[in-house]
């Protein structure tokens, strides 16, 4: 049984929204704000939250779509959102309601353990898997958002969504250690040495690759982030590249470096990396980002770019090409976001002064 310390909070009929008579009712101009009966995407495309900014350094994720739509940047002069039916809500109302609910966001963030129960760790990762889901779903189920906008609700609903973004960072992470785990197993069964750890599997020797005629050093010199990556704080990324030697490699596998006379790539053979899915957003950042620097110089479109996706990297295993083609530039500000999060890192602050020579990209960083 969980969050029996918030105050408007009952385990049988979830928030309560009772005591609404002094706090004004929110709703769209297109109707009553409706419950989410999708059921929560655990294998969704992108990582499932939205990002809300509060200022440079305070900020929150959201999955629940009507606080979504409240909290998105501008919507105040859209007018839109109506306080009981009638006026346009404003800016600073919308404010206040981010308060509140950043006030129960940082006091799930703090009770995360407390929630779990003390019998989790010690739980194998299957039943840690079985309980995280559970408990996802739970949190799922109880973020509504309906209109009432009383303080303790908002409190409660920040709690709660806090609580679903660190059970589902929790579920990836368990869920690449039950992988690792069972690569490993597999290793010994076949007698292979411990470097049977290295993710890539699946050698093609004559593997149709992308020349590249821009600057082979930039587009090094953006791959190589891939090292860094594992230590943003808002995502949950295993170090999976450890060396330059290794991005160099992965890059000699997909690309053929036709901008100096001598390669800066290796001539590697193509392989298959089996990572984590989270790791979809930085590579469509840093693939998209690629095509844009090298379509100048060869007038190449996205599609064998995004192909080189899905034949690379597990992460894109079974979802079509097409999809990942309209959807590449989805996430584009959380990928650059988690860029800027890595601020002691030489390759992360290299990469984006790479990233600032693409004009789309530019006006990104104009606008923050």
């Amino acid at each position: 049984m969980h969050f029996l310390n918030l105050p408007e909070f009952d385990p049988a009929l979830g928030v309560n929204t009772n005591n609404h008579n002094k706090f004004p009712f929110i709703s769209s101009v297109d109707g009553l704000f409706e419950p989410n009966t999708d059921p929560f995407n655990l294998k969704s495309l992108f990582f499932p939250f939205e990002k809300i900014e509060l200022d440079h350094e305070n900020y929150f994720y959201v999955s629940e779509p009507n606080l979504e739509l409240i909290f998105q940047p501008g919507i105040a002069k859209k007018e839109t959102i109506l306080l009981e039916n009638i006026r346009p809500i404003s800016e600073e109302y919308i404010t206040e309601l981010k308060s509140h609910f950043y006030k129960g966001y940082q006091a799930g963030l703090a009770n995360f353990k407390e929630e779990l129960g003390p019998t989790y760790i010690s739980l194998n990762i299957a039943h840690q898997q079985e309980m995280l889901v559970a408990f996802m779903m739970e949190c799922h189920d109880n973020l509504y958002f309906e209109g009432f906008a009383i303080p303790k609700v908002l409190y409660s609903l920040g709690y709660i969504q806090a609580n679903l973004v660190l059970s589902y960072k929790e579920y990836q992470n368990i869920k690449e250690l039950a992988r690792q785990s069972v690569s490993e197993l597999k290793a010994a069964e076949n007698n292979q040495s411990p470097k049977s750890k290295d993710p890539i599997s699946n050698v093609k020797a004559n593997y149709p690759k992308i020349g590249i005629k821009y600057f082979m050093s930039d587009i090094i010199g953006l791959w190589m982030v891939l090292v860094d990556i594992h230590r943003c704080h808002s995502q949950t990324l295993i170090q999976e590249f450890k060396s330059e030697k290794e991005i160099k490699t992965l890059l000699g596998s997909i690309f053929i470096d036709l901008s100096n006379k001598r390669p800066l790539l290796p001539d590697a053979p193509h392989r298959l990396y089996e990572l984590p899915q989270n790791y979809q957003v930085i590579l469509n950042l840093l693939m998209h980002a690629t095509y844009k620097l090298n379509y100048t110089y060869t007038n190449l479109k996205l599609s064998p770019y995004v192909k080189l996706l899905t034949d690379t990297f597990s992460t894109y295993s079974g979802i079509e090409a097409s999809h990942i083609g309209s959807n590449i530039t989805k996430k584009l500000n959380d990928a650059i976001s988690i860029l800027q999060e890595l601020q002691d890192s030489s390759r992360a602050k290299n990469a984006l002064e790479i990233l600032k020579k693409i004009p789309q990209y530019d006006l990104y960083f104009k606008r923050r």
